[in-house]
């Protein structure tokens, strides 16, 4: 979650769970995006928290925040 190949790590757990769940890897991208959104202070209120610096990691990176509006 923390490491340095974190964010490959969540593309290809995401990938899995969309196939092996039958999830679209959209609403998975959701959940991710509510999960960090909900979760990002419950370990502490800073960046020294790996949590949350996981979260703001997820959010920079998440499908629904970096989707274009037409």
């Amino acid at each position: 979650m923390y490491g340095s190949y974190a964010k490959e790590h969540t593309a290809e757990l995401t990938r899995l769970f969309a196939q092996q769940l039958g999830y679209a890897p959209a609403t998975l991208a959701v959940y991710q995006a509510v999960y960090a959104l909900t979760t990002y202070d419950v370990y502490g209120m800073d960046d020294r928290d790996g949590h949350f610096r996981w979260c703001a990691e997820q959010l920079s990176h998440n499908a629904v925040f970096s989707a274009k509006v037409s």
